[in-house]
């Protein structure tokens, strides 16, 4: 007879999934958020469905999560399921020192059904509501950033300041940026402790590598973070096709060697399941909690917070010794 997968139980946040209760694997406290953004000058590499399935990981594991979109795009937004047009308080109001950062979090549901995301507000039938982590979204208004913040003297650190009131009640923070080195991005960098690079391993992508690092560096040679670091970088949408290889194989030798920065050995390969998860307004890791892909995030966090550490290091090793222990299962 078949024996029992190990995994069904590592995947915790399943079990939120069916009874909406707090599944909180640890009780050890932290007296700020660690605050992550996914950063890189390149569209298209996954930044916003990396930050989304991360956060997504961590909330249902009952930790405090904050999402925020820092995109004008309103990717983030928009499979949290919140229509971006609609919204009147949004991250750019509070650069602009309109509003408090707290008055513009919206908290997020999942459909236990349909395991996508919804506005409460727009529905109440589904029943019983099963929470995400909250966000602050974003909408187009935030593509004039460049030309309306940068007059202000302090416009590098206005998101570092507006989060100040609210890092305690938190565990993670994390940050979804545009694929610009602007004001918008400037100021995630600024904002936080740490951040990681989703790297599609395609010359194109490797060149913008340079000038982002450059902006890291300026950041903290300015004195804006002096205590930033780069957890690591992450390859994403990887083929088994030898020009990824390769380019993988070099970055590997060169980033680490030459500059002292990690690449994760996790790789996110490829596939439509992410596409398919994002269309339905959901991620992988709740549409396809079982697939090798929502199993990569699982050991891409474990890498992540081996680098920034916090609260839920622990269970997230428990989950991956899970996930291992079950792939070495006979079928």
């Amino acid at each position: 007879m078949r024996k029992q997968k190990k995994v069904v139980k590592a995947f915790c946040f399943e079990i939120g999934l069916r009874s909406g209760k707090d599944v909180r694997m640890s009780e050890q406290k932290q007296t700020e958020a660690i605050v992550l953004s996914a950063v890189n000058e390149k569209g298209g590499v996954t930044k916003t469905t990396s930050t989304a399935n991360l956060a997504v990981m961590l909330s249902r594991l009952g930790f405090r999560v904050l999402a925020i979109d820092g995109d004008p795009q309103g990717h983030l937004t928009f499979t949290f399921g919140y229509e971006r047009n609609t919204l009147e308080r949004t991250l750019y109001e509070v650069l602009l020192g309109k509003v408090e950062l707290r008055d513009t979090v919206l908290p997020t549901f999942i459909d236990p059904t349909t395991l996508a995301f919804f506005d409460p507000g727009s529905n109440t039938t589904r029943g019983e509501l099963v929470r995400g982590p909250d966000l602050v979204p974003i909408n187009m208004r935030a593509s004039a950033a460049d030309g309306e913040l940068r007059g202000k003297l302090t416009w590098p650190v206005l998101l570092r300041r507006s989060l100040a009131p609210l890092v305690k009640e938190y565990d993670y923070i994390l940050i979804d940026t545009n694929p610009s080195l602007g004001v918008l991005t400037v100021n995630a960098l600024c904002a936080s402790q740490s951040i990681f690079i989703p790297l599609v391993p395609e010359v194109l992508s490797v060149q913008g590598l340079g000038d982002l690092l450059q902006v890291v560096h300026q950041v903290k040679d300015d004195s804006l973070n002096p205590q930033l670091t780069i957890a690591g970088v992450a390859f994403t949408k990887v083929q088994k096709y030898k020009g990824h290889q390769e380019i993988i194989s070099t970055l590997r030798g060169d980033l680490s060697h030459e500059l002292g920065i990690t690449c994760f050995n996790t790789a996110l390969r490829q596939s439509a399941v992410f596409t398919n998860a994002a269309n339905r307004r959901s991620v992988v890791v709740i549409s396809d909690p079982y697939s090798e892909h929502a199993k990569d995030y699982w050991r891409l966090l474990e890498e992540l917070l081996q680098s920034v550490g916090g609260p839920a290091l622990e269970p997230v090793e428990r989950v991956v010794q899970a996930i291992h222990s079950d792939a070495n299962v006979p079928q």
